[in-house]
C-alpha cells in the first residue's frame, strides 16, 4: 500500500511538473527581427557607402593616375615601339613594369584597408542593432528574439520587430 501511495504521488508531481512546464512555454513571447534588411537601411541612413568613398576618394585618385600613365606608356610603346631605338624600348618597359608593380602593390592595399574599414562599419551597425534589439524586447516584454531568416512561420505579424528596432537604432 505505501508503493502505491508513493507512485501515486510521483505521478501527480510529474504531471503537475509538466503542467507548469507547458504554462510556462505558453507564456514565453517570441519576437523576430530582419536583419538584413535592418543592416541595409541603417546603411542607407549612415551613408555608409558615402562615407567609405569619402575616406579612400584620395588613394583611388592616386591609382586611377597610375592607370592612366601604365596605359599612357602602352599606346606609345604600342604606336611608336618599331620607331624607337632598343634602349628606348627597354627603358618604357621599365617604367611599365614600375609603374605595374607600384599599382598592384597600392590596389591591394586600397583593397585590404577597404575590407577592413567596411567590417569597422558593420561592426558598429551590428553592435547598435543588438543594442536596439534588445531595448525593444525589453520594453515589449519579449522572451526571445530571433533572427527572421530561423523563422519559418509565424501567424503573428506583430512579433515582426523590425520596423520597431530600426526605429530604435541611435
Amino acid at each position: 500500500m505505501k508503493n502505491w501511495i508513493k507512485v501515486t504521488a510521483l505521478g501527480v508531481a510529474l504531471v503537475s511538473a509538466s503542467l507548469y512546464a507547458n504554462a510556462a512555454e505558453a507564456s514565453t513571447k517570441i519576437g523576430y527581427v530582419e536583419t538584413n534588411m535592418v543592416m541595409a537601411q541603417l546603411a542607407e541612413r549612415y551613408n555608409v557607402a558615402q562615407k567609405m568613398r569619402n575616406e579612400f576618394k584620395d588613394r583611388i585618385a592616386v591609382l586611377q593616375g597610375l592607370e592612366k600613365k601604365i596605359n599612357s606608356n602602352i599606346e606609345d610603346l604600342r604606336r611608336n615601339g618599331e620607331l624607337m631605338t632598343q634602349d628606348q624600348r627597354t627603358k618604357i618597359q621599365r617604367t611599365l613594369a614600375s609603374l605595374e608593380s607600384d599599382y598592384k602593390l597600392k590596389a591591394q592595399a586600397l583593397q585590404q584597408d577597404q575590407a577592413k574599414r567596411g567590417g569597422e562599419e558593420e561592426q558598429m551597425m551590428v553592435n547598435k542593432i543588438r543594442a536596439a534589439i534588445s531595448t525593444v524586447a525589453k520594453r515589449d516584454g519579449y522572451d526571445l528574439v530571433v533572427n527572421a531568416a530561423a523563422v519559418l512561420y509565424s501567424n503573428n505579424q506583430k512579433d515582426n520587430l523590425s520596423q520597431q528596432v530600426l526605429s530604435a537604432v541611435k
